[in-house]
Parts: C-alpha cells; sequence; structure tokens
C-alpha cells in the first residue's frame, strides 16, 4: 500500500509501505481522509514536546475517518466489514488505576492505532466510533480535533450567556468557537494576527475577532465584557504571552483554559498564586478528550465548521501537503487516500 512516511526531521515522503494486518482486538480501515495536526508538523520537525524523540521510518496521522474492510479475533463490538467508521488514534486499558478511576486519558496501557496517513490502518477497538449516515467523511477526519474543542469547553465551564475570549484562530480555536455558541456563550472575542482566520472567526459567530500584536485588544474587551472581564478564557494559540495575558484578562471566579500540546515542554507562564486567591480563578488544561467522542459525534452534523476544512491533497503530495500547511492561512488540511 501507499503511505505517508516520516523519513526523518523534515522529510515526510508517500511510499510503498507494508499493509497492516488486524491483530486481536483490532479492526483494519481503508481511510479516506486523514487531517494534519498541528502535533503531525511538531513531530515532523522533531520539536514535540512529550516523549522521546520520533524515529524514522514512520507513519504519522491520527485525525481520520474510513471504512472497515478486516476485522481481527476477539472483537466485543457487532463491527462489520463495509461499515463507515470515525477515528481516533488510542483506546485505554480499562483496567489500570487511571481507568478505573475515570480518567483513562492517563491510561498506563492504551493501545494505538498504526498511522492513518497510508491507504490502510489499523485502530484498536476502542478506538472506533460508528459514523451516522448524514455525515460524510470528510466532516469526520474532523472529530478528533473538535472533541479536544468539546473538552476545552467542557473545562471553561461555559454557561448560558457568559462571555469568552480565544486566542488563536487555528483549528482548535475556531472550532472551540463553534461549540463554545453551542453551549451558550454570547459574546465571544477571538484574538488572531491572521485576517484570513478572523474572517472566518467573524462568520463562525464571533463578536469580535482582533489582532493581539497590533489592536487594542484591552478596548475589545471592555467593549464585550462591559469592562469586568471574561468568564472563561481558551488560549489555543500556542502564544505564551497570551497564555500569560489570560490571568489578567477574566473575571472574578474565571477559568483559564491553556490547550497546551503547542506550547514548549520546558516553557513556563508566572502565575501569582495571590491573585489566583484574591479573584478565585481556576486553571485548567485539557489532555485528550476523554469519555467526548460520542458526544462529539453527535455535534458533527449539527454544527456548521466545514469551513476550517481549507486544502484537501492527495496521498501523493503528502509533502506539499505538510510544507503548505506551515503556510499560517490555513486551518484544517486532509489528505485524500
Amino acid at each position: 500500500m501507499k503511505a505517508g512516511v516520516y523519513m526523518g526531521p523534515g522529510v515526510i515522503e508517500a511510499r510503498e509501505w507494508p499493509e497492516p494486518i488486524a491483530k486481536p482486538g483490532e479492526v483494519k480501515v481503508k481511510i479516506a481522509y486523514a487531517g494534519i495536526c498541528g502535533t503531525d508538523v511538531e513531530l515532523l520537525h522533531d520539536r514535540f514536546g512529550l516523549g522521546p524523540r520520533t524515529s524514522g521510518p514512520r507513519v504519522f496521522g491520527h485525525e481520520a475517518a474510513g471504512t472497515i474492510v478486516e476485522l481481527g479475533p476477539g472483537l466485543k463490538g457487532k463491527w462489520k466489514v463495509g461499515q463507515r467508521v470515525a477515528l481516533g488514534f488510542r483506546a485505554a486499558c480499562g483496567v489500570c488505576y487511571y481507568c478505573r478511576t475515570k480518567r483513562e486519558q492517563f491510561c498506563e496501557h492504551d493501545s494505538r492505532a498504526s498511522g492513518a496517513f497510508a491507504e490502510y490502518a489499523t485502530f484498536p477497538e476502542g478506538a472506533l466510533y460508528s459514523l451516522p449516515d448524514d455525515v460524510g467523511f470528510e466532516l469526520a477526519a474532523l472529530v478528533e480535533p473538535l472533541s479536544i474543542a468539546v473538552r476545552a469547553v467542557d473545562c471553561a465551564g461555559i454557561k448560558n450567556g457568559q462571555t469568552l475570549a480565544i486566542s488563536g484562530g487555528g483549528t482548535i480555536g475556531l472550532l472551540a468557537l463553534a461549540v463554545a455558541i453551542d453551549a451558550g456563550a454570547c459574546d465571544v472575542l477571538v484574538m488572531e494576527p491572521r485576517p484570513v482566520k478572523r474572517e472566518m472567526a467573524l462568520s463562525m459567530g464571533a463578536r469580535m475577532a482582533v489582532d493581539p500584536h497590533s489592536e487594542d485588544v484591552r478596548g475589545a474587551a471592555a467593549e464585550v465584557t462591559g469592562g469586568r472581564g471574561f468568564d472563561a478564557f481558551i488560549e489555543s494559540s500556542g502564544d505564551l504571552r497570551l497564555a500569560e495575558a489570560a490571568l489578567e484578562s477574566v473575571d472574578k471566579g474565571g477559568t483559564i483554559v491553556w490547550v497546551g500540546v503547542a506550547y514548549p515542554a520546558d516553557a513556563e507562564v508566572q502565575v501569582s498564586p495571590f491573585r489566583l486567591y484574591l479573584n478565585e480563578l481556576s486553571v485548567r488544561s485539557p489532555r485528550m478528550a476523554p469519555y467526548s467522542f460520542e458526544r462529539t459525534l453527535r455535534l458533527l452534523s449539527k454544527l456548521d465548521i466545514g469551513s476550517v476544512v481549507t486544502n484537501t491533497y492527495a496521498l501523493d503530495e503528502i509533502a506539499e501537503a505538510f510544507r503548505n500547511h506551515e503556510n499560517r492561512n490555513i486551518v484544517k488540511t486532509l489528505i485524500r487516500m
């Protein structure tokens, strides 16, 4: 089969790769579309903060949708060949300490998919989700990043009528915008330096969208919140200055959510414990999206989020797709198998 293969730092190529076989507890899927995540770009350039350095050759990709073509032995669910599925990239074991205490994101024995930038990939059964008939594969490939947005909004504790700031108009920021408005946020300010993404945020329901580097962010925040500060602030840009600014931008009792994969592993933000105490601020940082995929699937056909897909490339063009994805005007790039 053909796959997008990481060969070493900065090099990914469409090459022939051994076709995987479904082992016990696994399902083999013919991939329709897979999305390029910011994490994939970090891994490509050997910058990702978590875990050991990436070694090649290997197949990347963890945002995907496709069709079941093979069932491994020992499956517990009623999966069928030909069934359309949305895909996670891992399945928790269900028996370790963290799984048994409702914290599967810290599972000590999770199972992983084989890599979705490929014509075929294998997935642990627990990473499969039946795809509704009214959801196409392109939209279904957004289920994993949308689940992160759902978790971020959960962590923010958004309630009807509340105000929200989002820094970063990339995939997670824009998806969080859609989820937050659906959850009841009334006035959302998006901070994003690129005009194309600001325009997209406004078209998706943001009340205001400003350039945090050149515009009066304080004035915009005061206009949106009546000078009180936001009820919640979701920081998805990876800009440490904005992560720190979030602490000064929320109202008393407010919540700051740092969606932290974009930050370098050794990055630090100065926090005043006294300020946290005085204003009863909460700081959250979601790790993955435990127990969120079923809810996310139900949102896929409800939310108008197809516009975040700004580019689609064939698998043979994956090297060009990665190069172009680093153009900051691009939101989400899909690879078509």
